[in-house]
């Protein structure tokens, strides 16, 4: 059924806690796993620098990327997976989206970071961004609510409303 799960990652460990979810699912099906990461843009765009400046700084930013997926694939390889790595530039949801139809994921894999409040609001989250927009089938892991739990009698009916 899955042939490749693509998983976007950020750089942070809350990020990284959905790799089990996809080590499981990936050994179970023999799929492949696409580790990708939007490099930011941010520090050449803020630094107000000439083109060429903002060129390095962006090439930087590339490269602290690249090397952050290199380390995460060696680990998910070490699990006996095939992975692979891509970097992108541009905004998170979109290229992430943009990326998962080019390589033609069957799955992608990302974990919500349960972000509330007013910059919630403001933004929306990255993950709730792609799951709205994709195409292709999205497993959202709960960043905090990782252990599974029976639901009380008070939540089924809120759930049923």
């Amino acid at each position: 059924m899955y042939k490749q799960i693509f998983v976007p990652l950020d750089g942070s460990a809350l990020a990284e806690r959905i790799l089990p979810h996809v080590q499981a699912i990936a050994k179970g099906t023999g799929a492949k796993v696409l580790l990708f990461r939007v490099a930011s843009s941010a520090p050449a765009a803020m630094a107000g620098e000439a083109p060429a400046e903002a060129r390095k700084l962006l090439e930087g930013e590339q490269a602290r990327a690249a090397k952050y997926l290199e380390g995460v694939a060696k680990r998910v390889k070490d699990a006996g997976l095939v992975a692979k790595i891509e970097v992108s530039v541009g905004e998170p949801a979109v290229e992430i989206v943009m990326a998962a139809e080019k390589e033609k994921a069957d799955l992608i894999a990302i974990m919500s970071h349960g972000v509330t409040g007013l910059s919630h609001f403001d933004m929306g989250s990255v993950a709730e961004k792609v799951v709205k927009t994709s195409p292709r089938p999205v497993l959202l892991v709960r960043a905090f609510r990782t252990v599974p739990r029976i639901l009380t009698d008070q939540e089924v009916w809120a759930i049923k409303g």
